[in-house]
């Protein structure tokens, strides 16, 4: 973390706003974007809402607000900069620390063998923090190094620093430590309540709430939510039908299963192009909403096997709560593409799509800190899980 990190975001907080930030500072509106940005990875927890009318702080973020512009005002003292403005520079919070340890060790090269450094990184980021801050912190004599007056005021303020910074951060919990750490998990909407991925959702939770001791909030809904809230903060992970590409995020796939058009009159085969036609002409076609992956991949299906004009042949219903769709499929009210395993009643006719139509279900998150740790978590139990499946359908 760094001083400039901290006093650009603290703005952004009191002022309501980037712009409203970048405004009053005069600062560029990217750089405050920025910085807002790194201090919510960094903590692991999104600070603000973005929308279309700006930004409104989170719950945490007005709890913490009050923290953040404490450590401001200590950045501004260490740089000794009038409050209200920014400072010219920015010093590394990593740096303070380490001079702190060597100036309370006595020593550069004790210091440094106790922070597991090169004796010549921690003198090079010594005298870096002293070019920086236009001043001498140290005096180098026989037995060791002792603080000048400048760099005895600056530890001081380093201490205060430090201690509200691992307040803020919680960083002074057990690095291993899992417990009381909450996360959210989003997840496309489950076909039926005994699929694979809603078994795969149950044994999740179980492990890492029941017996990890982890407080973890599922919550279901369509892919394009699914993604806002990954942006927004609101999830940490979610399990998403597409492949993304996109540097920002990452993925892994976790299950893989066969989709299948469900209803009335369909043809044998998926290549019959006239058949599938006159199967939507008769009935309508139930589907979730242009929000859904499913959706998409029942559009590029049909793009592919029905022609371009297939919206002309048929009524389209849009419904979002797939369990809806699955009863209207199966009582011949509509047809519908469908996860496999939800069309396995053999109450009306079922056209297997082919494999290239599968449905692939990533586990993706930003690449955050707090984003990483519960992929990590995910994968790790996936492979307790993996016996508990005996179908191959995801949703």
């Amino acid at each position: 973390m760094r001083s400039s990190t901290i006093i650009l975001a603290d703005l952004a907080l009191r002022h309501g706003g980037v712009r409203a930030a970048s405004r009053a500072s005069g600062q560029p509106v990217s750089s405050i974007g920025a910085s807002l940005t790194r201090l919510e990875d960094d903590l692991g927890f999104p600070l603000v809402r973005r929308g279309e009318d700006g930004i409104s702080l989170t719950i945490d973020a007005q709890r913490r607000a009050p923290a953040i512009a404490r450590l401001a005002a200590l950045c501004r003292q260490i740089l000794t900069c009038e409050a209200d403005l920014v400072p010219d520079t920015s010093i590394s919070f990593a740096a303070l620390f380490r001079l702190a340890e060597a100036l309370r060790v006595g020593s550069i090269r004790r210091a440094a063998e106790q922070m597991n450094l090169a004796q010549p990184q921690l003198t090079r980021q010594i005298s870096l923090l002293e070019r920086t801050l236009d001043t001498t912190l140290i005096l180098r004599g026989p037995k060791g190094i002792d603080p000048t007056p400048e760099g005895l005021r600056l530890v001081n303020l380093t201490g205060q620093l430090e201690a509200e910074w691992r307040a803020l951060s919680r960083v002074s919990e057990p690095q291993h430590s899992q417990v009381s750490r909450r996360y959210s998990l989003g997840s496309i909407i489950p076909a039926t309540p005994f699929g694979e991925l809603a078994t795969l959702l149950a044994g999740l939770n179980t492990e890492m709430h029941n017996r990890q001791g982890l407080r973890v909030s599922i919550a279901s809904t369509l892919a394009e939510d699914l993604l806002m809230g990954l942006d927004t903060g609101r999830f940490d992970c979610i399990l998403l039908d597409a492949a993304l590409n996109d540097p920002t995020y990452a993925q892994t796939p976790v299950l893989r299963g066969g989709v299948a058009m469900a209803g009335l009159n369909l043809p044998k085969d998926y290549r019959d192009e006239e058949g599938l036609r006159a199967a939507l002409r008769r009935q309508p076609l139930a589907l979730q909403s242009r929000r859904s992956g499913l959706r998409q991949l029942a559009e590029r299906f049909f793009d592919t096997y029905a022609g371009p004009d297939w919206r002309n042949l048929t009524s389209l219903v849009e419904i979002d709560s797939l369990p809806i769709i699955v009863n209207m499929a199966h009582s011949g009210a509509a047809n519908s593409i469908l996860p496999r395993h939800a069309t396995t009643q053999d109450i009306h006719n079922i056209m297997p799509l082919p494999d290239s139509f599968d449905q692939i279900i990533y586990l993706t998150w930003r690449r955050t800190p707090k984003g990483r740790r519960l992929a990590q978590l995910i994968r790790s139990n996936l492979t307790k899980l993996q016996d508990r499946f005996t179908h191959p359908s995801p949703a």
